[in-house]
């Protein structure tokens, strides 16, 4: 059976933590239930794959399933990495982010922002900060009206992204400045119902904390906005404010510093073109083009 580029990258993606998994076998708090978690999610893809041999057959409503199962696939993912990251560094290294900050900018941004923190500029900030887990649905949404193809690489890129944000957590693990910086923050930010419910709902739903560098809604952002800039300039521009607020969001919100910002830029500049190279030679459909709105 062959199989779709993103099963490929999502079985081998189960694959490579599983194994990491058990190699940390021993460091790992509940390595048992995040193996049963990956066995289940890969036999979800079983599914899939054998689902996408008759797409053509199946309803509007499982087509859409077949091809947007990451919005459920990547959050899974995600919140099984946290014991992973702590198992394979057990050390947060915000030391070094800071003084990067530090070095580029000669202060800590969060810091420095306190003398613009107000009440409705932290709820606009947080909400801002929520559109990370909409932004990338509302163009794959916009792509697959338009073009079925174009949604499908599109989703494929996409899920190549988050993979790419989640190497890093393992590679320079850390735990952000509204902890490293919490004794030097002497503004609060949660100060209205809406600020301390965003903050506490995000607190409480991501169990994975080492998810700093680089910064995985700057790198998301950006990547939409790469896409929406080839293949749907319209929804480009209608998605340029939202992504900026994201980014700025981020900082101002003590989630990221400005470096963790910048790599996720930069990481997003990297993953679209590889994401899109992969998807075209193995798919042997390059060039897909989205037909502009009516």
């Amino acid at each position: 059976m062959r199989l779709r580029p993103l099963e490929v990258v999502n079985f081998g993606t189960l694959a490579v933590l599983s194994a990491l998994t058990l190699w940390l076998d021993g460091r790992v708090a509940e390595a048992g239930s995040i193996l049963l978690r990956y066995a289940a999610m890969a036999a979800g893809l079983v599914a899939a794959a054998a689902a996408a041999r008759r797409e053509d057959r199946l309803p509007p409503t499982a087509r859409i399933l077949l091809n947007f199962y990451p919005i459920a696939f990547i959050p899974i993912l995600y919140e099984s990495l946290g014991p992973l990251i702590s198992a394979a560094r057990p050390v947060a290294l915000d030391d070094l982010l800071i003084a990067a900050d530090r070095a580029l900018l000669g202060t800590d941004p969060t810091v420095w922002l306190q003398r613009f923190v107000r009440p409705a500029l932290t709820d606009l900030f947080f909400v801002a900060y929520l559109t990370y887990y909409f932004i990338a649905i509302a163009l794959g949404a916009v792509l697959w009206l338009r073009s079925r193809p174009a949604a499908r690489r599109f989703i494929f890129t996409l899920t190549v992204s988050y993979l790419i944000s989640y190497a890093g957590y393992f590679f320079l693990p850390a735990l952000g400045p509204r902890v490293a910086l919490a004794s030097l923050h002497t503004v609060p930010l949660e100060t209205t119902a809406l600020s301390r419910t965003v903050s506490a709902t995000l607190d409480e739903l991501e169990r994975t904390k080492f998810d700093v560098f680089p910064s995985g809604h700057t790198m998301i952002a950006v990547v939409v906005l790469i896409a929406a800039f080839q293949r749907a300039r319209d929804a480009f521009w209608w998605l340029l404010p939202i992504a900026a607020c994201l980014v700025v969001s981020t900082v101002y919100c003590r989630y990221h510093y400005v470096v963790d910002v910048i790599a996720g830029a930069l990481l997003a500049f990297v993953a679209v073109p590889l994401g899109d190279r992969l998807y075209d030679r193995w798919t042997g459909a390059p060039g897909l083009r989205v037909p502009d709105a009516p």
